[in-house]
Formats: structure tokens, C-alpha cells, sequence
């Protein structure tokens, strides 16, 4: 299947820009890994537990981004909530590159989180909006294996950045990646989303969805499921880099130690768009 008629590129351009937006999350999340202990030195007294913090404040803003910006997107159009939570991101990175203190950089990172949402729920719409049943979980499967070289390259590009600079500029890093998202949706994505698709934001009908997926037994299973998923996945990454400098003696390289796994697990990603059309959603989850 053929992307729609009136969009100006093609499936793998489309792909790719699904897998920048994928990434803006991971990026922020692994490309400042490795900026704990600097952070931790500089304005937390050298407490890595509490700069620590910097990923789980992050992750908080995204949990709260996400519950507005799938009804915005609904009732205002894709592209319109994409630059509205790029442009609270690009302020969240532009308060952490200023602040000297971390709780004002936790406040940062929380913002930074909130905007980033917005890119990351609207990108999974906009595939909903062009592509249907098995096709739409295979292109997300190929976008997601593209988005997993973030993660395996992110550390490093973060490590350098700082070992060039500090880690202040790791936040210009943060918001030289959502314009040059911004720009590509702007110039070559149209809005996928029809005027006469669009719903009203209106509380009562959104108390009326919630309500209806929660009385689905499957939807619920599944949120049940993703959110233990998540909550593995959030807690390692808050451990993980002061794991490998203590325990492992491996903070030189811990980079290409996250990077390594970030490559096997974007292998089983790669596996899955390939017999996820075949097998069928259901029975790959199983």
C-alpha cells in the first residue's frame, strides 16, 4: 500500500520523518545519560541519585503531554499540536542550557517532556490517519527499527558533545533536532487530518472515551501491560549510567556499552515488521 495521493513525499521519506518524530524522546532521554555525573558535580553536589532526576521529571512531563495531546490533535489538526509541543520543548532545553540550579532544571526537563509529547503521540496518529490494520503496525515496526539507532547512537553523540563543550550544550543538541523536525513536517508532510475528521474538544465527549476504553477489556489489558513495559524500561534508564560507572568500572565506555544494546534490541523490532503482516497483531502480542 501506497502512501496517500496527496502527500508530497513517498513511503520511505514518510517512514523516516515517523522515525525523527519517534526519536525526539529517546534523544532526550539517552543523549544526556551520560551528562549525570557532570550535572551531579556541578549543581547537586555530586549526588548522581538526585541528577538522576533530570530523566525521571522528564518522563513525568511526557506522561501528562500525553493525555492532552491526542485530543488536541483530534480537534485542532496534526501539524497544529506538533509546533505547539515543539515549540514548550524548545523551551524546556533553552531554561535547562540556562539554569545553575537543579531544580530549576528539573522544572526544565518536566516542560521539555510535556512539549515532547506532542511530536511523539501525533506521529503515531498521523500513521493511524494514512495506513490501516497490519500495514499500519509494519510501518510502525520499520520506523521504530530506524528509531532505535537513536538510542544506540545518542549516548555517544551526547558523550561528545559534552567531552567538546559541556553539558549545557547538550540542550542546543535538543532543540537543533525538533527544528529540524519541525522544518520537515512543515515543508513536507501536508495535514493528514480532514477539517471534517476532526472532533470537538469538549470534556464530556472526552469523559465519554475514557470511559468506553476502560470498559474494554482488551484496551485495559493492554495499558496494564505497556505501562509495566514502560515502568522496566523508565527505571533501568534511570540506573543505568552510574551501573555501569560503579559497579562495572565502565563510565569511559559506557556509551558503546548502551549503544550495543540499543542494536540487538532494534533487531527483534526489525523481526517483528516482518511477520507481524503475516501472523497478524494479536497473535505477535501473544
Amino acid at each position: 500500500m501506497s502512501i496517500a495521493a496527496d502527500q508530497r513525499m513517498g513511503r520511505r521519506e514518510f517512514i523516516a520523518l515517523m522515525a525523527m518524530m519517534f526519536a525526539t524522546i529517546a534523544f532526550s532521554i539517552d543523549a544526556i545519560l551520560p551528562a549525570i555525573t557532570q550535572i551531579a558535580d556541578e549543581i547537586s553536589d555530586g549526588d548522581t541519585a538526585r541528577a538522576a532526576w533530570v530523566l525521571t521529571s522528564f518522563v513525568a512531563g511526557m506522561g501528562v503531554g500525553t493525555f492532552l495531546a491526542g485530543p488536541l490533535s483530534d480537534a485542532f489538526g496534526r501539524k497544529r499540536i506538533v509546533y505547539a509541543g515543539a515549540a514548550i520543548y524548545i523551551f524546556g532545553a533553552a531554561a535547562g542550557w540556562s539554569t545553575s540550579s537543579l531544580e530549576w532544571l528539573l522544572v526544565a526537563r518536566f516542560v521539555q517532556g510535556l512539549g515532547a509529547a506532542g511530536p511523539r503521540v501525533v506521529s503515531i496518529a498521523i500513521v493511524r490517519d494514512l495506513f490501516k490494520g497490519p500495514e499500519m503496525a509494519r510501518i510502525v515496526s520499520i520506523a521504530m527499527t530506524i528509531f532505535i539507532l537513536v538510542p544506540a547512537i545518542a549516548p555517544a553523540l551526547g558523550a561528545l558533545i559534552i567531552d567538546s563543550y559541556s553539558w549545557r550544550a547538550v540542550f542546543i543538541a535538543f532543540i537543533l533536532f525538533s527544528v529540524l523536525n519541525v522544518l520537515w513536517i512543515g515543508s513536507r508532510l501536508n495535514e493528514p487530518l480532514a477539517v471534517a475528521n476532526r472532533r470537538p474538544l469538549r470534556i464530556g465527549l472526552m469523559i465519554d472515551a475514557v470511559k468506553q476504553m476502560f470498559a474494554n477489556k482488551i484496551v485495559l489489558l493492554s495499558i496494564l501491560m505497556q505501562t509495566a513495559m514502560l515502568s522496566m524500561l523508565f527505571t533501568t534508564l534511570t540506573m543505568i549510567q552510574p551501573i555501569y560507572e560503579q559497579v562495572f568500572d565502565r563510565g569511559d565506555s559506557f556509551p558503546y556499552w548502551f549503544g550495543g544494546v540499543a542494536l540487538l534490541s532494534g533487531a527483534s523490532s526489525l523481526l517483528n515488521a516482518f511477520i507481524v503482516t503475516r501472523f497478524g497483531m494479536r497473535k505477535v502480542i501473544t
